[in-house]
């Protein structure tokens, strides 16, 4: 399915995930849309910096003709779409890339979505999300430097995230272990090379929470068998 567009989200849906992942940026008109790259090239038929483009100059580019022409017309989704197709239906993972606070927030708050949210972003963008809406969960990857012995718990002090991300080849079973003694949910990437049944079967055995997989469909019928 072509990337960040409601097909893809619908078809999430229909699957039974139990997430979606977006990634939010901001027009050059203070619009928030759904787009991974800083800018268009890659996943649509037009070119340049979302920053630097209008709400409605990205609305005419074409978001699923490259991955198929199955897909052809599909349009590149501001949030609040993905919000209205996605309430009571499933999760919204925000990988929070270019966009304030104040925007998202206003934007999760108009849908009612506060408790099907999970905001991911570096340690200091999540600071700043804890300090402005300490009811929404956080999750950042598990920074170098806490994986160590008691290194969530020091993390912790720092900032009270609720769930933690990151590669699942930096993953052991020692600090899932250690996140949920935490009360912290661990959520690991298996995008890439890992993202084969072998990968899947390494990361449950950890005890992990959650996959993040470019293949839901496979991973589900897996897990349910």
């Amino acid at each position: 399915m072509p990337e960040n567009t409601l097909a893809a989200f619908q078809h999430a849906i229909r699957l039974g995930c139990d997430y979606v992942e977006i990634d939010v940026r901001t027009t050059r008109d203070g619009k928030l849309v759904i787009m991974h790259d800083r800018t268009v090239d890659r996943t649509t038929n037009g070119s340049g910096a979302v920053n630097e483009l209008t709400l409605a100059a990205i609305r005419k580019l074409d978001a699923g003709v490259k991955f198929s022409p199955l897909y052809r017309g599909e349009k590149v989704p501001t949030l609040d779409e993905v919000f209205e197709l996605c309430r009571g239906k499933i999760n919204v993972y925000i990988d929070h890339k270019d966009a304030t606070v104040q925007a998202i927030l206003r934007t999760i708050r108009r849908h009612r979505m506060e408790k099907q949210v999970l905001v991911y972003g570096g340690l200091e963008k999540l600071k700043e999300w804890k300090q402005t809406a300490p009811d929404i969960p956080i999750m950042p990857s598990l920074p170098q430097e806490y994986r160590k012995p008691g290194g969530i718990a020091e993390l912790k002090k720092v900032l009270p995230v609720d769930a933690l991300n990151g590669d699942m080849d930096l993953w052991t079973p020692e600090l899932v272990q250690e996140a949920h003694r935490e009360g912290i949910t661990v959520y690991v990437d298996n995008l890439g090379r890992p993202d084969t049944p072998e990968g899947w079967r390494q990361s449950l055995q950890m005890g992990v929470d959650g996959i993040e997989t470019d293949y839901p469909d496979e991973l589900l019928r897996m897990v349910r068998a």
